[in-house]
Protein backbone atom coordinates (compact mmCIF):
# COMPACT_ATOMS: atom_id res chain seq x y z
CA UNK A 1 0.00 0.00 0.00
CA UNK A 2 1.24 3.20 -0.67
CA UNK A 3 0.97 5.41 2.18
CA UNK A 4 3.93 7.48 1.91
CA UNK A 5 3.17 11.30 2.75
CA UNK A 6 -0.38 10.20 3.12
CA UNK A 7 -2.49 9.88 6.67
CA UNK A 8 -2.78 6.42 8.45
CA UNK A 9 -4.86 6.34 11.09
CA UNK A 10 -5.85 4.31 13.54
CA UNK A 11 -9.04 3.56 15.08
CA UNK A 12 -10.59 2.23 18.66
CA UNK A 13 -12.89 -1.44 18.49
CA UNK A 14 -13.61 -1.60 21.80
CA UNK A 15 -11.38 -2.89 24.56
CA UNK A 16 -10.46 -6.68 25.00
CA UNK A 17 -13.93 -7.76 27.29
CA UNK A 18 -16.06 -5.84 24.82
CA UNK A 19 -15.12 -5.74 21.35
CA UNK A 20 -16.80 -4.40 18.27
CA UNK A 21 -14.42 -5.01 15.66
CA UNK A 22 -15.93 -7.89 14.03
CA UNK A 23 -19.18 -5.44 13.57
CA UNK A 24 -17.29 -3.10 11.87
CA UNK A 25 -15.32 -5.70 9.26
CA UNK A 26 -18.68 -7.19 8.55
CA UNK A 27 -20.75 -3.92 7.77
CA UNK A 28 -17.43 -2.37 6.48
CA UNK A 29 -17.57 0.91 9.16
CA UNK A 30 -15.46 2.94 11.40
CA UNK A 31 -17.49 3.81 14.39
CA UNK A 32 -16.35 5.72 17.57
CA UNK A 33 -18.54 7.59 20.70
CA UNK A 34 -19.90 8.76 22.67
CA UNK A 35 -22.86 9.73 20.23
CA UNK A 36 -25.95 10.29 22.23
CA UNK A 37 -25.53 14.18 22.22
CA UNK A 38 -26.31 14.07 18.27
CA UNK A 39 -23.60 14.73 15.14
CA UNK A 40 -20.39 16.72 16.37
CA UNK A 41 -20.58 20.13 17.44
CA UNK A 42 -17.82 21.36 19.91
CA UNK A 43 -20.43 23.14 22.12
CA UNK A 44 -22.17 19.60 22.41
CA UNK A 45 -18.73 17.62 22.82
CA UNK A 46 -17.19 20.05 25.19
CA UNK A 47 -17.12 18.17 28.34
CA UNK A 48 -15.73 15.00 26.48
CA UNK A 49 -11.81 16.65 27.34
CA UNK A 50 -9.85 15.05 24.41
CA UNK A 51 -12.19 12.73 23.81
CA UNK A 52 -13.38 15.74 21.89
CA UNK A 53 -10.44 15.53 19.67
CA UNK A 54 -11.04 12.29 18.70
CA UNK A 55 -14.21 12.87 17.20
CA UNK A 56 -13.39 16.17 15.91
CA UNK A 57 -10.08 14.61 14.09
CA UNK A 58 -12.94 11.82 12.86
CA UNK A 59 -15.29 14.56 11.07
CA UNK A 60 -12.67 17.17 9.92
CA UNK A 61 -9.57 15.82 9.49
CA UNK A 62 -9.85 12.04 8.02
CA UNK A 63 -10.32 12.11 4.05
CA UNK A 64 -11.02 10.01 1.80
CA UNK A 65 -8.80 7.77 0.46
CA UNK A 66 -6.65 7.93 3.98
CA UNK A 67 -5.56 4.24 5.48
CA UNK A 68 -7.05 3.56 8.56
CA UNK A 69 -6.27 0.91 10.95
CA UNK A 70 -8.97 -1.08 13.18
CA UNK A 71 -6.84 -1.70 16.98
CA UNK A 72 -8.02 -3.39 19.91
CA UNK A 73 -5.71 -2.84 23.03
CA UNK A 74 -2.32 -0.93 22.51
CA UNK A 75 -0.92 -3.05 19.83
CA UNK A 76 -3.38 -5.44 18.16
CA UNK A 77 -4.74 -4.37 14.73
CA UNK A 78 -8.22 -6.42 13.35
CA UNK A 79 -7.51 -4.77 9.80
CA UNK A 80 -6.00 -2.46 7.36
CA UNK A 81 -8.91 -0.31 5.18
CA UNK A 82 -9.41 2.55 2.98
CA UNK A 83 -12.03 5.70 3.90
CA UNK A 84 -14.29 5.68 0.82
CA UNK A 85 -16.59 8.42 2.08
CA UNK A 86 -16.68 12.44 2.08
CA UNK A 87 -17.89 12.56 5.49
CA UNK A 88 -19.23 11.32 8.46
CA UNK A 89 -22.68 9.98 8.90
CA UNK A 90 -24.76 10.50 12.34
CA UNK A 91 -26.41 7.01 13.21
CA UNK A 92 -28.72 5.78 15.18
CA UNK A 93 -28.59 2.16 14.39
CA UNK A 94 -25.12 2.20 15.80
CA UNK A 95 -26.33 3.70 19.62
CA UNK A 96 -26.21 0.34 21.30
CA UNK A 97 -23.47 -1.68 20.75
CA UNK A 98 -22.48 -3.82 23.44
CA UNK A 99 -23.79 -1.14 25.23
CA UNK A 100 -21.06 1.36 23.77
CA UNK A 101 -23.17 4.43 22.04
CA UNK A 102 -21.28 4.46 18.62
CA UNK A 103 -23.38 6.89 16.45
CA UNK A 104 -20.59 8.57 14.22
CA UNK A 105 -19.78 6.07 11.69
CA UNK A 106 -18.17 6.72 8.28
CA UNK A 107 -17.88 3.92 5.51
CA UNK A 108 -14.08 1.91 5.38
CA UNK A 109 -13.58 -0.65 2.96
CA UNK A 110 -11.76 -3.16 5.25
CA UNK A 111 -9.11 -5.70 3.33
CA UNK A 112 -9.26 -9.35 4.34
CA UNK A 113 -5.77 -10.97 5.59
CA UNK A 114 -4.11 -7.69 7.41
CA UNK A 115 -4.43 -8.71 11.01
CA UNK A 116 -1.53 -8.13 12.80
CA UNK A 117 -0.25 -8.49 16.32
CA UNK A 118 2.67 -5.95 17.56
CA UNK A 119 4.00 -5.54 20.97
CA UNK A 120 1.99 -4.15 23.35
CA UNK A 121 2.21 -0.47 23.44
CA UNK A 122 3.28 -0.16 20.18
CA UNK A 123 1.05 2.64 19.41
CA UNK A 124 1.23 4.13 22.73
CA UNK A 125 0.74 3.37 26.05
CA UNK A 126 -3.00 5.21 26.76
CA UNK A 127 -3.95 5.42 23.10
CA UNK A 128 -6.86 7.60 21.64
CA UNK A 129 -10.31 6.80 20.27
CA UNK A 130 -9.22 8.22 17.03
CA UNK A 131 -5.59 9.34 15.98
CA UNK A 132 -2.73 9.83 13.91
CA UNK A 133 -0.17 6.74 13.33
CA UNK A 134 3.26 7.86 12.89
CA UNK A 135 5.46 4.93 14.40
CA UNK A 136 7.75 3.77 11.71
CA UNK A 137 7.63 0.22 12.41
CA UNK A 138 3.77 0.22 11.80
CA UNK A 139 4.00 2.76 9.04
CA UNK A 140 6.56 0.33 7.05
CA UNK A 141 4.27 -2.93 7.84
CA UNK A 142 1.46 -1.23 6.17
CA UNK A 143 3.44 0.31 2.95
CA UNK A 144 4.34 -3.63 2.64
CA UNK A 145 0.60 -4.73 2.28
CA UNK A 146 -0.16 -6.52 -1.60
CA UNK A 147 -4.04 -5.59 -1.65
CA UNK A 148 -5.78 -7.14 -4.52
CA UNK A 149 -7.53 -5.57 -6.94
CA UNK A 150 -10.94 -7.40 -5.83
CA UNK A 151 -10.53 -6.43 -2.23
CA UNK A 152 -10.17 -3.22 -3.44
CA UNK A 153 -13.09 -2.63 -5.73
CA UNK A 154 -15.58 -5.26 -3.95
CA UNK A 155 -19.12 -3.72 -2.89
CA UNK A 156 -19.71 -2.27 0.71
CA UNK A 157 -21.38 -3.93 2.96
CA UNK A 158 -25.29 -2.86 3.03
CA UNK A 159 -25.70 -0.84 6.35
CA UNK A 160 -28.39 -2.50 8.65
CA UNK A 161 -31.70 -1.29 8.58
CA UNK A 162 -32.84 1.89 11.23
CA UNK A 163 -35.07 -0.04 13.88
CA UNK A 164 -37.61 1.79 15.88
CA UNK A 165 -37.57 2.69 19.68
CA UNK A 166 -40.22 1.23 21.98
CA UNK A 167 -41.96 2.94 25.11
CA UNK A 168 -43.50 0.90 27.78
CA UNK A 169 -47.31 1.29 26.25
CA UNK A 170 -46.24 -0.35 23.24
CA UNK A 171 -44.14 -2.97 24.70
CA UNK A 172 -47.03 -4.04 26.43
CA UNK A 173 -49.27 -3.83 23.83
CA UNK A 174 -47.66 -6.36 21.30
CA UNK A 175 -46.86 -8.45 24.28
CA UNK A 176 -50.95 -8.86 24.35
CA UNK A 177 -50.85 -9.34 21.54
CA UNK A 178 -48.65 -12.35 21.51
CA UNK A 179 -51.33 -13.24 24.16
CA UNK A 180 -49.97 -12.12 27.76
CA UNK A 181 -52.83 -11.45 30.05
CA UNK A 182 -53.34 -7.95 30.52
CA UNK A 183 -52.60 -8.18 34.32
CA UNK A 184 -48.94 -9.53 34.09
CA UNK A 185 -48.18 -6.58 31.57
CA UNK A 186 -49.28 -4.28 33.77
CA UNK A 187 -46.89 -5.78 36.63
CA UNK A 188 -44.31 -6.35 34.52
CA UNK A 189 -44.07 -2.68 33.19
CA UNK A 190 -44.79 -1.19 36.60
CA UNK A 191 -41.52 -3.01 37.76
CA UNK A 192 -39.76 -1.97 34.54
CA UNK A 193 -40.22 1.44 35.75
CA UNK A 194 -38.89 0.97 39.39
CA UNK A 195 -35.90 -1.04 38.07
CA UNK A 196 -34.75 1.75 35.94
CA UNK A 197 -34.72 4.36 38.36
CA UNK A 198 -31.81 1.80 39.82
CA UNK A 199 -30.33 1.58 36.48
CA UNK A 200 -30.19 5.51 35.77
CA UNK A 201 -28.10 5.96 38.43
CA UNK A 202 -25.98 2.90 38.10
CA UNK A 203 -25.27 3.80 34.21
CA UNK A 204 -24.43 7.23 35.74
CA UNK A 205 -20.69 7.17 36.33
CA UNK A 206 -20.56 10.61 37.74
CA UNK A 207 -23.35 9.69 40.24
CA UNK A 208 -22.80 6.00 41.87
CA UNK A 209 -20.49 5.32 44.28
CA UNK A 210 -17.41 4.16 43.23
CA UNK A 211 -17.25 0.09 42.69
CA UNK A 212 -20.87 -0.59 42.36
CA UNK A 213 -23.07 -2.06 41.69
CA UNK A 214 -20.99 -5.23 42.48
CA UNK A 215 -22.23 -8.58 40.46
CA UNK A 216 -24.49 -9.63 43.60
CA UNK A 217 -26.09 -6.22 43.86
CA UNK A 218 -27.08 -6.64 40.00
CA UNK A 219 -28.48 -10.03 40.77
CA UNK A 220 -30.11 -8.68 43.51
CA UNK A 221 -31.76 -4.96 42.32
CA UNK A 222 -31.90 -5.06 39.02
CA UNK A 223 -32.00 -8.50 37.29
CA UNK A 224 -34.32 -11.00 39.90
CA UNK A 225 -36.93 -8.46 40.12
CA UNK A 226 -37.26 -8.64 36.46
CA UNK A 227 -37.23 -11.95 36.76
CA UNK A 228 -40.04 -12.63 39.51
CA UNK A 229 -41.99 -10.11 37.10
CA UNK A 230 -41.67 -12.37 34.40
CA UNK A 231 -43.59 -15.21 36.10
CA UNK A 232 -40.59 -16.81 38.05
CA UNK A 233 -40.75 -17.70 41.77
CA UNK A 234 -38.37 -18.40 44.34
CA UNK A 235 -39.03 -21.73 44.01
CA UNK A 236 -38.18 -22.02 40.17
CA UNK A 237 -35.14 -19.36 40.25
CA UNK A 238 -32.00 -20.53 42.02
CA UNK A 239 -29.05 -18.17 42.64
CA UNK A 240 -25.92 -20.06 42.64
CA UNK A 241 -26.69 -23.11 41.97
CA UNK A 242 -24.12 -25.61 40.90
CA UNK A 243 -21.55 -22.83 39.63
CA UNK A 244 -24.96 -21.54 37.50
CA UNK A 245 -25.44 -17.47 38.71
CA UNK A 246 -29.33 -18.39 38.50
CA UNK A 247 -31.14 -21.22 37.31
CA UNK A 248 -34.49 -21.44 36.62
CA UNK A 249 -36.49 -24.64 36.78
CA UNK A 250 -39.72 -25.55 34.46
CA UNK A 251 -40.82 -27.16 37.46
CA UNK A 252 -40.49 -29.02 40.78
CA UNK A 253 -38.33 -30.18 42.28
CA UNK A 254 -35.35 -27.78 41.07
CA UNK A 255 -32.73 -30.76 39.47
CA UNK A 256 -31.01 -31.18 36.13
CA UNK A 257 -33.64 -32.57 34.31
CA UNK A 258 -36.34 -29.91 35.26
CA UNK A 259 -33.40 -26.69 34.15
CA UNK A 260 -34.61 -25.09 31.14
CA UNK A 261 -32.85 -21.92 31.47
CA UNK A 262 -29.19 -20.29 32.26
CA UNK A 263 -28.91 -17.04 33.38
CA UNK A 264 -24.99 -15.57 33.63
CA UNK A 265 -24.84 -12.21 35.12
CA UNK A 266 -21.91 -9.89 34.75
CA UNK A 267 -20.51 -6.62 36.21
CA UNK A 268 -22.36 -3.20 34.57
CA UNK A 269 -20.24 -2.48 30.89
CA UNK A 270 -18.78 -6.37 30.80
CA UNK A 271 -19.93 -7.86 27.81
CA UNK A 272 -23.39 -9.53 27.20
CA UNK A 273 -22.23 -11.66 24.20
CA UNK A 274 -18.71 -12.94 24.49
CA UNK A 275 -19.09 -14.74 28.22
CA UNK A 276 -21.63 -17.07 25.98
CA UNK A 277 -19.26 -20.29 25.85
CA UNK A 278 -19.19 -20.22 29.09
CA UNK A 279 -22.98 -20.40 29.91
CA UNK A 280 -23.25 -23.05 27.05
CA UNK A 281 -21.04 -25.27 29.38
CA UNK A 282 -23.26 -24.67 32.27
CA UNK A 283 -26.31 -25.39 30.03
CA UNK A 284 -25.42 -28.41 27.66
CA UNK A 285 -23.95 -30.52 31.14
CA UNK A 286 -24.78 -34.07 31.45
CA UNK A 287 -28.84 -34.51 32.47
CA UNK A 288 -29.53 -30.67 31.31
CA UNK A 289 -30.94 -31.28 27.85
CA UNK A 290 -34.11 -29.79 28.60
CA UNK A 291 -32.20 -26.51 28.82
CA UNK A 292 -33.12 -24.44 25.86
CA UNK A 293 -32.43 -21.22 26.27
CA UNK A 294 -29.31 -18.78 27.89
CA UNK A 295 -29.83 -15.11 28.87
CA UNK A 296 -26.10 -12.95 29.71
CA UNK A 297 -27.16 -9.85 31.44
CA UNK A 298 -25.40 -6.87 33.44
CA UNK A 299 -27.91 -6.12 34.39
CA UNK A 300 -29.29 -3.31 32.04
CA UNK A 301 -28.41 -5.27 28.75
CA UNK A 302 -29.78 -9.22 28.21
CA UNK A 303 -28.85 -10.99 25.22
CA UNK A 304 -31.12 -14.34 24.71
CA UNK A 305 -30.31 -17.25 23.08
CA UNK A 306 -32.70 -20.15 22.08
CA UNK A 307 -31.27 -23.70 21.68
CA UNK A 308 -31.44 -24.70 17.72
CA UNK A 309 -30.72 -28.14 17.36
CA UNK A 310 -27.08 -28.80 18.51
CA UNK A 311 -26.04 -25.04 19.60
CA UNK A 312 -27.58 -21.70 20.69
CA UNK A 313 -28.08 -19.01 18.79
CA UNK A 314 -28.64 -15.16 19.44
CA UNK A 315 -32.58 -14.95 19.24
CA UNK A 316 -32.80 -11.39 20.94
CA UNK A 317 -31.00 -8.13 22.50
CA UNK A 318 -32.87 -5.97 25.44
CA UNK A 319 -31.68 -2.77 27.01
CA UNK A 320 -33.69 -1.86 29.72
CA UNK A 321 -32.95 1.80 29.26
CA UNK A 322 -33.12 1.67 25.26
CA UNK A 323 -35.92 -0.36 24.35
CA UNK A 324 -36.03 -1.27 20.53
CA UNK A 325 -38.21 -3.57 18.04
CA UNK A 326 -35.43 -5.14 16.14
CA UNK A 327 -31.95 -5.27 16.47
CA UNK A 328 -30.88 -5.17 12.56
CA UNK A 329 -27.30 -4.86 13.71
CA UNK A 330 -27.42 -8.42 15.38
CA UNK A 331 -29.69 -9.73 12.94
CA UNK A 332 -31.98 -10.92 15.96
CA UNK A 333 -35.34 -9.53 17.61
CA UNK A 334 -35.59 -6.77 19.81
CA UNK A 335 -37.39 -6.16 23.57
CA UNK A 336 -40.77 -8.34 22.68
CA UNK A 337 -39.22 -11.50 21.59
CA UNK A 338 -36.53 -11.47 24.56
CA UNK A 339 -38.97 -10.35 27.23
CA UNK A 340 -41.05 -13.40 25.70
CA UNK A 341 -37.74 -15.36 25.63
CA UNK A 342 -37.30 -14.97 29.16
CA UNK A 343 -40.93 -15.24 30.96
CA UNK A 344 -41.89 -18.52 32.85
Amino acid sequence: MDIKNKNLWQVGAGDTERSYGELCIEFDVMAIGPGDPGPFDEGKYSYLGDIKNSIRRFYREAQRDDTVLLRLGTGQILAVGVIVDDKPTWMEEFGDIDGWDLQHVRRVRWFPDTKKDFPAKTLGGQVRTFANVSVPAVRNWVEQLKISKEACERPLATLPETSAFLNDEELGHQLFLEGLPSEYIDNMTSVLKSIRRVATWYWNKEKRPKGRPSEHETVSYLVMPLLFALGWSHQTAAIEWNGIDIALFERMPPEDVTLTCVVEAKSLDKSVFSPLGQAKNYASGNGRDYCKRLVVTDGIRYTYFKREKADFELHAYLNILRMRKQYPLYKCGGAVEAVIGMAR
